[in-house]
């Protein structure tokens, strides 16, 4: 059996952070203040186990979504010279935590409701003369003077749509489209919205994706532009496109929107299958299980299941899908001995009844799990000095679920699923300690009652 990867891992270990300096009590700070005259503090943690020297200096921070500037010394609205630091060098013993003070003295002319700036910190720990770690984090400020009213003004200049099944890329994969929206803000303070943007096809009259923003996703500077790019599972149709903006940013309701005609030629019908995966065995054998399948595209059809299997069956035999919109189809066994050993694994495809092509991104699969099975992963890490991966590889009978621990700390946020015959690497990122690395596991559905230790 030729199986396609069941998953896209999407593996991201934060290690490297596990020493380092913390900052307190945020990363990110957003300020309200009555006053033009006062003091701030946060604080900062050495969490290396070496003594280290902290510098702490005060710059401009100006981002468009697509680069950040520390030098805008014609920024009105930049508070850079208006912000001094009581220690410019701090220096921390192992665990120590000192305190960072800010003195603002902004005059009563600053023309904006919000003022920015940020911190660069940097932290540097030498030991016989060598340095060990040289760490660099910017904190940006949003300082809102409450005493300045507020001239709220934003607005969708242009909008761009590029469509991954056509030209893919490397970190959001090959379907889908990523919008980019240029945004305009003309007013006295910063737009960090809490919100949404609807994403609408008004020739289809449907919406298409509704995309939710929380702080700091998307920040338009006063009087800067900013190119903000998100992307939506599905591909868009030819006509146009409507995009509405709106939610609250600092108390204050907001709404803007703007329209793009779009030409696509992708004729491709994209769905996704949920769940991935359903497993018959014994106990389970007289149970209807529901596939839902959500359309991505523009595309109606009646969409056909298929599977290389007589002891599977489904309900309806055809279904009609509409554009954005889901199906569902019931899917049961004829099986009625399960005496074999390990699992059966089976493919759900899909077919679309007109010639349209249809490409299924989350394919499916029906397991029919025997009385005997063999969980059974076989590890090993591979490391230089760029970086550990850790390869895994299923020699079992029957499809496994698994988790990755470090010292303690469960580094997946879902299990990782791998079948039988199947490898997979993961990549830390970084080099890790193979001593405190640890994979447990156990058949898919069940306990992860194994453990993998020995790399």
């Amino acid at each position: 059996m030729n199986l396609r990867v069941f998953m896209i891992l999407v593996f991201t270990c934060f290690v490297t952070l596990l020493f380092a300096l913390e900052i307190s009590p945020n990363l990110i700070y957003q300020i309200e203040s009555a006053k033009y005259q006062f003091s701030y503090e946060l604080y900062v943690k050495n969490d290396i186990p070496y003594e280290s020297k902290v510098t702490v200096e005060v710059i401009d921070f100006i981002t468009d979504g697509r680069s950040y500037s520390f030098d805008e010394p014609d920024y009105k609205y930049s508070l850079r010279n208006h912000v001094s630091v009581n220690e410019k060098e701090i220096i921390l013993a192992v665990n120590e935590q000192k305190p960072v003070k800010l003195e603002f003295n902004v005059p009563q002319n600053f023309p904006g409701a919000t003022g920015v700036f940020a911190l660069r910190i940097s932290q540097e720990s030498t030991t016989g003369g060598k340095v060990q770690i040289r760490l660099n984090y910017i904190v940006p400020f949003f300082i809102r003077f409450t005493v300045v009213p507020i001239f709220q003004s934003v607005k969708i200049k242009d909008i761009s749509v590029r469509d991954l099944s056509l030209e893919p890329d490397d970190e959001y994969g090959n379907y889908g489209s990523l919008i980019t929206l240029e945004i305009e803000n003309n007013g006295n303070i910063g737009l960090i919205p809490k919100g949404s943007i609807l994403v609408s096809a008004r020739e289809l009259k449907t919406t298409i994706a509704e995309v939710p923003i929380d702080s700091f996703d998307l920040v338009v500077f006063p009087e800067k532009r900013t190119y903000y790019t998100f992307y939506i599972p599905c591909t868009l149709p030819s006509g146009t496109l409507d995009i509405n903006l709106s939610g609250k940013s600092y108390g204050l309701d907001f709404s803007t929107s703007a329209s793009k005609k779009i030409e696509n030629k992708n004729n491709l019908m994209i769905v996704k299958t949920e769940p991935q995966l359903v497993i018959f065995n014994d106990k389970n054998k007289n149970t209807v299980y529901s596939l839902t399948i959500s359309n991505l595209s523009f595309i109606k059809d009646s969409i056909i299941p298929i599977v290389n299997s007589d002891e599977l069956s489904f309900i309806p035999k055809k279904s009609i899908i509409y554009p954005y919109r889901t199906t569902s189809f019931n899917v049961r066994t004829s099986t009625k001995d399960f005496g074999f050993s390990g699992d059966r694994i089976y493919e759900i495809k899909f077919q679309a009844e007109s010639s349209t092509t249809l490409r299924n991104v989350q394919p499916a699969y029906v397991v029919l799990r025997g009385k005997t099975i063999n969980a059974l992963l076989e590890g090993h890490l591979e490391s230089s000095q760029f970086g550990s991966s850790l390869v895994v590889s299923n020699e079992g009978n029957c499809v496994v679920q698994f988790d990755v621990m470090y010292g303690n700390q469960k580094l997946n946020s879902e299990s990782l699923v791998i079948f039988p015959g199947q490898t997979l690497t993961i990549d830390f990122g970084t080099v890790i300690n193979k001593n405190q690395l640890q994979v447990k596991y156990g058949p898919y559905g069940e306990n992860t009652t194994n453990s993998l230790e020995d790399f």
